[in-house]
């Protein structure tokens, strides 16, 4: 399991870069956590093959902007060995946003 835990204030076309998610050590699934100070923040993740697979509102509204795990439901997608995995975080009104991915790979998955 690998958690990475960020928070920014201003857009970020590529949220994993520098962290350990920057290439993914085996297949397995990506868990996306995200909370917003502004409703109209938006994430976009995309793959490999430069489709996006998610494009979202960060709907999850908290006054300090992170996401809790224990009450907010993830964004999850199937990640595979090797791939690079772009994040894109669109803060249009001044915004405090934070994000929470906890990568499990398949081993980890079936125990």
């Amino acid at each position: 399991m690998i958690i990475v835990q960020r928070a920014i204030t201003a857009d970020n076309s590529d949220h994993l870069a520098g962290t350990d998610l920057a290439n993914i050590p085996s297949d397995g699934q990506l868990d996306v956590y995200i909370a917003s100070t502004q409703n109209d923040t938006t994430i976009t993740i995309t793959g490999p093959g430069q489709e996006p697979i998610v494009r979202a509102s960060a709907v999850l509204l908290r006054t300090n902007g992170m996401p809790l795990l224990k009450d907010d439901y993830p964004i999850s997608i199937p990640v595979f060995q090797g791939a690079h995995y772009v994040v894109n975080i669109d803060i249009v009104t001044a915004a405090t946003v934070g994000v929470i991915y906890i990568y499990r790979s398949l081993d980890e998955l079936s125990e």
